[in-house]
């Protein structure tokens, strides 16, 4: 099924099955996944701006409520911008066991100075605090469950800024964030829930105030590898890279953190858990004098071949367990290992006294 809206070209339009009016073409692009056969398929977006509106009694924005489907747009080229004042989610992936879901090749913006929270809708309910997201995927609506999890759903090759809660939220098994932007959100710019997941080859830029880049929140056997965190001039980022307590087999690698002079960032990492392996970063503090901290709270886990500049590693053991923690191999320019507690190792699994 092929989109159009009424920005697009002459051509564009002609060719398309829907063409939405430049207001609410959630409800085109709802149609078109619709009209899917019953196996599935893709659902085209061509170029231009589409306005994205809230549909009453849903969760968006824009719905996708069954399986198999493809959302792919043209680049850059395919926007989806939350009108004002509508305090949704752009897209919203729900139902039980929906799964199988592709969105690609767009830009996905949540305008969040336009659709400001005051959380009163959902108050303190589970998930109703994290409905406010560029893209998120859960079964149910906040305080719900279901039997079955979505799954299998991929974000690849997208722009997601501006975002009033989260960028990204994925929760249910193999959940995958590839190549993509990301940007502002007063939240998380991307996380994971459930497991196992990867967030990889991802370019964040803090240009704003910003909770954390990457994270996950209880799952396990989660792959965050080789993204890019910069912190820009006027950027104000909490966490870059966070793993969730009580959490077991996360890889943290391959990553580069910076922060750009004037940009602010409480932690590099906080790395939670047990069984996760820091390896092959690239960490860069703002100076000699104002190092960045990195806190290991998690028990079980290797930090090995991390080049680390102006960073504090700070060991501090919340688990009780006295699990092993491995600092080996690192390179620490104007960079310390501060011990709190827990148990450091040697290679040879000799405890440090």
């Amino acid at each position: 099924m092929i989109v159009a809206t009424r920005n697009s070209s002459e051509k564009s339009r002609h060719a398309a099955d829907f063409v939405g009016d430049g207001h609410g073409d959630q409800e085109e692009i709802h149609a078109a996944i619709r009209a899917l056969p019953p196996a599935g398929g893709t659902v085209v977006l061509k170029e231009g701006v589409y306005d994205i509106r809230k549909e009453e009694g849903t969760l968006g924005g824009l719905i996708i409520d069954r399986s198999n489907v493809t959302l792919a747009g043209q680049g850059a080229a395919t926007r989806l911008v939350l009108a004002p004042g509508q305090n949704t989610n752009v897209i919203r992936i729900i139902g039980n066991g929906v799964g199988n879901i592709t969105i690609r090749d767009l830009w996905v913006d949540q305008n969040r100075d336009q659709n400001p929270y005051d959380g009163a809708e959902f108050g303190n309910i589970s998930h109703g605090r994290f409905e406010y997201n560029g893209i998120k995927a859960f079964c149910a609506e906040p305080g719900g469950s279901c039997p079955r999890p979505t799954h299998n759903v991929t974000i690849r090759n997208c722009t997601v800024l501006n975002s009033q809660r989260l960028g990204i939220m994925l929760q249910g098994p193999n959940m995958r964030v590839i190549n993509n932007r990301l940007g502002n959100a007063n939240s998380d710019a991307v996380e994971l829930l459930g497991g196992p997941g990867f967030v990889t080859g991802n370019f964040v830029e803090i240009t704003g105030r910003t909770h954390g880049a990457v994270g996950s929140d209880a799952g396990d056997s989660i792959i965050m590898a080789n993204n890019q965190v910069f912190v820009r001039e006027e950027g104000d980022l909490d966490i870059a890279f966070r793993s969730w307590a009580d959490s077991v087999g996360h890889v943290i690698s391959g990553n580069i953190v910076t922060v750009d002079a004037g940009g602010r960032l409480a932690l590099a990492m906080d790395v939670r858990g047990f069984n996760t392996s820091v390896s092959g970063n690239v960490i860069r503090g703002p100076g000699p004098t104002q190092r960045l901290p990195l806190w290991l709270t998690g028990a079980g886990m290797s930090v090995t071949g991390n080049h680390f500049r102006n960073v504090d590693l700070i060991v501090n053991d919340r688990t009780g367990t006295n699990r092993p923690i491995l600092i080996h191999g690192n390179a620490m320019e104007e960079s310390v290992v501060v011990r709190e507690t827990g148990n450091l190792v040697r290679p040879d699994g000799e405890s440090i006294r």
